[in-house]
């Protein structure tokens, strides 16, 4: 008879398993999870039912109590593992130890991610033939975005299986990410860091802002990626952060075009009329930006009007570096390394690394001038070593190749070599300021307040960092002044990481001491420690 009422728990048991499965797999509770439920919890009721005396026996003994002891620690553990997970969840933490900190995104990147104020889609497209690490990558990736805004969301497509999920993404490529914020997207592909960035900056902030680098005067072409002095690799570098690239004939020009968001002086070897130093004036005066990079020895014109209207002077000079721990570096007398940074957004972005081996061939010094224009704020950015000095007297410099610090005519250093200038401007055109806050926000019912327009300018005293040659050390100081001219200093240029790894030399020493430890020291430990306890066995024994 209790073998009959044995088989009610034991197919309650079953079912209820059974239903509780279904509901797993089918991630819903319905008709075929919930009816082995029903089933199977009437079937163990009756069970119980039928054995009350027996079960009121059993959990009243002296075993009975234990058990439910130990039960109770048991549910305890798992409520605190459970509290612990959730906080842990909520509060969590990352350490990246892998010295190209390959699974860490750049500050600039966290910033864009923070401030995200609507949700973003990432669509990753299943690639079947591709290589699964194609695929591990693209999620970690993608993983570690989510992890820095809850306003992004990502998930895997494959294209055959869910057609109508993509069908607004033609041409459909597959292995790519795509950026979706409503019914704007972007498409990713080669998935990185930096493309993934500047596509959520464009479905976000809307259209690329224009660079115009003028022509007309000698300056390095910004087409140019074959020889050391062009300018093509930085063009590369501005349009991969999502800005297009212009050249400006300013003599053709009446007036800088008004899509201009910045205007580039880069390298000019001959002067600039009046009239296009004038259609520049105009630009600055209404609010516009610039970046002046005037090597020495070069007569653009552009001095007396910088130094009169903007209070940056020019020095008619080479600053010279006698610093041996700089020219140990790689440095030489002509090429100064950066010492010291201003207190300003552009220089803040390098951190506490402070002065980075960025050199400058062949540098003019760049200081404020003694009278500066009511309402405007000079910072000098970049100081060479104490040990510098602004040399004036070219001709003998050139002629014997020598130079020394004369005082009373040279500058003793350290010599400011870039300075940044901004100014609020009152009687700015307000259809302007409209247009630059629709294009924005991307929403013409949204109500933006205007901010007072400003004029801002960045005077460097030498072009070649920005050339073939070395732009891939002065590419972040370069595009993170561009970034704060046009007023969005999260913008500022996102570099890929480099995933090669990097081999451990050893030296003999050193790895005789490695191959000691682990092969011969290590080993030798733990046998005469067991050696010891069997020792001490037999002795007790």
């Amino acid at each position: 008879m209790q073998s009959k009422r044995n088989i009610l728990i034991i197919a309650g048991v079953f079912l209820i398993a059974l239903g509780l499965l279904l509901w797993a797999i089918r991630l819903q509770i319905d008709v075929y999870s919930l009816i082995p439920l029903v089933v199977g919890s009437a079937s163990t009721l009756a069970w119980v039912g039928m054995n009350i005396n027996f079960l009121t026996a059993k959990l009243t003994g002296r075993k009975a109590v234990e058990g439910a002891n130990m039960a109770v620690s048991v549910i305890v553990f798992l409520v605190i593992v459970v509290f612990l997970y959730l906080l842990l969840d909520r509060h969590n933490a990352r350490f990246d130890f892998t010295q190209a900190q390959k699974f860490t995104l750049a500050s600039q990147t966290v910033k864009v991610l923070q401030g995200l104020n609507d949700d973003i889609d990432l669509q990753y497209l299943i690639n079947p033939s591709g290589p699964p690490a194609e695929q591990a990558n693209a999620k970690n990736l993608l993983e570690l975005y989510k992890y820095h805004s809850g306003k992004i969301h990502y998930e895997f497509l494959d294209p055959e299986r869910e057609p109508q999920k993509v069908q607004e993404l033609a041409p459909v490529t597959l292995g790519a990410v795509y950026v979706r914020k409503g019914e704007k997207h972007e498409k990713v592909s080669p998935i990185t860091e930096e493309n993934l960035t500047n596509a959520i900056m464009k479905v976000t902030r809307g259209a690329s802002r224009v660079v115009y680098f003028t022509t007309g005067h000698d300056e390095p072409s910004i087409e140019d990626r074959d020889t050391r002095d062009g300018l093509g690799g930085m063009n590369d570098m501005l349009k991969d952060d999502g800005f297009e690239v212009k050249e400006l004939k300013l003599f053709e020009n009446e007036d800088v075009p008004d899509d201009a968001a910045v205007v580039v002086v880069a390298g000019p070897k001959r002067p600039f009329f009046d009239t296009e130093t004038a259609a520049l004036k105009r630009y600055l005066d209404k609010g516009g930006d610039a970046i002046f990079l005037i090597d020495p020895e070069t007569h653009s014109a552009l001095e007396p009007f910088l130094q009169n209207d903007y209070g940056v002077k020019l020095g008619d000079d080479y600053v010279l570096e006698n610093n041996p721990l700089m020219q140990a570096l790689g440095g030489s007398p002509l090429a100064p390394f950066m010492n010291s940074l201003g207190d300003h957004p552009i220089t803040k972005a390098f951190g506490e690394q402070g002065a980075q081996a960025i050199s400058f061939m062949k540098v003019r010094s760049v200081m404020k001038a003694d009278r500066i224009p009511d309402g405007e704020d000079v910072t000098e950015l970049i100081k060479t070593s104490p040990q510098s000095w602004a040399e004036t007297d070219l001709a003998d410099l050139k002629n014997t190749g020598r130079a020394g610090l004369d005082e009373g005519q040279d500058i003793k250093g350290p010599i400011s070599i870039a300075v940044a200038v901004s100014k609020d401007i009152e009687n700015a055109s307000p259809e302007a300021d409209d247009a630059e806050i629709e294009d924005a926000t991307g929403d013409e019912n949204v109500t933006v307040k205007k901010e007072t327009p400003q004029m801002r300018m960045v005077v460097f005293g030498d072009s070649d960092f920005i050339s073939n040659r070395t732009y891939l050390q002065g590419m972040d100081l370069f595009l993170n002044s561009v970034n704060w001219l046009v007023k969005q200093e999260d913008l500022i240029s996102i570099r890929p990481k480099d995933d090669a790894g990097q081999p451990l030399m050893l030296k003999p020493l050193e790895a005789n001491i490695i191959w000691w430890c682990s092969l011969v020291v290590l080993p030798l430990i733990v046998a005469v420690f067991g050696c010891v306890v069997l020792v001490f066995k037999r002795m007790r024994g």
